[in-house]
């Protein structure tokens, strides 16, 4: 959702960049005496640059701490920036598209900017720079294809409290891109395609903003349909799959319920603290996500993240001559739940879905007045690229563990029979690389560990109680360093 609405905004300001690309239809007196008692403006833009080049920079670059005046101190850039919207030329090429734009206004005050038209859109960057130190080489969303009268819109709500932004993405049945990223010369791909809910003809997403004085909100608007990631592949220079006809298969999401689901974003204004912090807060219900290989798949039916109230979060830059990259804490958790409604098995379409397997439930999360730590960093001898995960839990982090045997629509029925346990952690440290190779997703493990203990293991009904089965300790759990995983499809 936030991707295809920041792609919104972008598609409405397209009509008001003043680049040579861009060339606006005029309006005479006769064409204005056709619309008269009509309300709002209509928009034509021509693309005339021959490739249908909208936008291109070289380099985007925001810099936090910028001590020296020169931009060179902790920043995050981005290279080679281009925005290409095209059509068919009717002879198997392309040129520069035509699109249409309205703004008007509703009887309620709302300024409604609406972008329809569109053909085919294509965003494309270079490498993205954290403190000197590339993450990856290039990414791009290609073809994004406009079926039918697809469109982006942009509304400026009028709403007693202030005005607040929405920003709706609507796809008709077809509508799809391709995605992909490049780190070590090997190139990840994929297919995206946007499905309507069964009895609509379009995928539907939505994103609020609002502000303060104080700063921003995002928050989560309604989604129907489902929102599919395909053929995920591993590529050579040459553009050739590194498995043969084999790919990873497909994943995907779809049918979301937001009762209410936003996050905050600030200046720190703790004492000697940068970068930004904020709140996040969900009670969201994604109604199926599945992964599929060939014609079977596995789907995690009324998946539940809810966070019960707020949760904290801090987010820096850090550059300290050793290494660069993203530091961010997490905390105030004290009652947070993950909860899978349903497992089932169907064919790869979602028919002839199985009864449910179970449901699966990680319930009252709880820090312990302790906070997540997390560092996504750039370092010399990972690759070319590549990146280094580091996370870290220390003191307390205790959950309950709860697996029932239900159906799909009454997932945590009391009476269904359970296997439940209390899950205590201590002290948890995971330190890993992450790259993209030849042979695969290569994940390291450079630290690992923790002790756990699972307390409290129950099997029964609640009203038939079946006693303890007892607790299980782990001690001094670690990993071996140098120690990897490695993901491939299979061979």
């Amino acid at each position: 959702m936030k991707q295809t609405s920041l792609c919104s905004v972008f598609a409405v300001l397209l009509p008001f960049t003043s680049s040579p690309a861009l060339a606006l239809q005029t309006l005479s007196e006769n064409s204005l005496s056709a619309v008269t008692g009509q309300a709002g403006l209509t928009i034509e833009t021509q693309i005339n640059e021959a490739q249908g080049n909208v936008l291109t920079a070289s380099e985007f670059r925001f810099t936090e701490a910028d001590r020296a005046g020169d931009g060179q101190d902790e920043y995050l850039a981005v290279e080679n920036i281009l925005v290409r919207a095209t059509q068919d030329d009717g002879s198997g090429g392309r040129i520069g598209d035509q699109f249409v734009t309205t703004l008007d206004v509703s009887a309620e005050g709302n300024l409604i900017i609406r972008t329809s038209g569109m053909d085919y859109l294509t965003v494309q960057t270079g490498k993205v720079v954290l403190g000197g130190r590339a993450l990856f080489e290039s990414m791009s969303i290609n073809d994004w294809n406009f079926a039918g009268n697809s469109f982006l819109e942009t509304t400026v709500l009028n709403e007693a409290d202030g005005a607040r932004v929405r920003y709706r993405t609507v796809m008709e049945d077809g509508s799809g891109l391709g995605f992909a990223f490049v780190e070590d010369g090997v190139t990840f791909t994929s297919d995206v395609v946007f499905k309507p809910a069964t009895g609509n003809t379009a995928f539907i997403s939505e994103l609020f903003l609002s502000g303060d004085l104080d700063g921003v909100k995002l928050e989560f608007g309604e989604t129907q349909g489902s929102f599919e990631v395909n053929n995920i592949t591993l590529r050579d220079g040459n553009g050739d799959n590194l498995f043969g006809a084999n790919d990873f298969g497909d994943i995907g999401y779809g049918d979301i319920d937001v009762v209410s689901g936003y996050m905050t974003l600030r200046a720190n204004d703790e004492s000697g603290r940068e970068g930004i912090r904020g709140e996040v807060a969900s009670n969201i219900t994604v109604g199926t996500a599945f992964y599929r290989t060939g014609d079977q798949r596995v789907n995690f039916r009324n998946a539940a993240i809810n966070t019960n109230g707020e949760i904290q979060y801090q987010l820096d830059f850090i550059n300290n001559g050793y290494a660069t990259g993203l530091e961010g804490v997490i905390d105030e958790v004290s009652d947070v739940d993950f909860v899978v409604g349903g497992l089932t098995l169907s064919d790869g379409d979602g028919n002839n879905e199985s009864v449910s397997m179970g449901a699966y439930g990680i319930e009252n999360l709880n820090f312990n007045g302790g906070a997540l730590e997390v560092g996504l960093y750039t370092l010399g001898g990972q690759g070319s690229q590549g990146l280094r995960l580091d996370t870290t839990l220390a003191g307390k982090t205790s959950f309950d563990l709860t697996i029932k045997d239900s159906p799909i629509d009454d997932p945590f029925n009391d009476s269904a029979p359970a296997l439940t346990a209390e899950v205590v952690m201590q002290n948890v440290s995971l330190a890993q690389t992450v790259d993209q190779t030849e042979k695969g997703l290569h994940i390291g493990i450079v630290d690992a560990s923790m002790d756990a203990s699972i307390n409290s293991i129950q099997a029964g009904t609640g009203a038939n109680y079946q006693g303890q089965t007892g607790r299980l300790v782990v001690n001094n759990f670690s990993l071996q360093p140098g120690s990897y995983l490695r993901v491939q499809p299979l061979q």
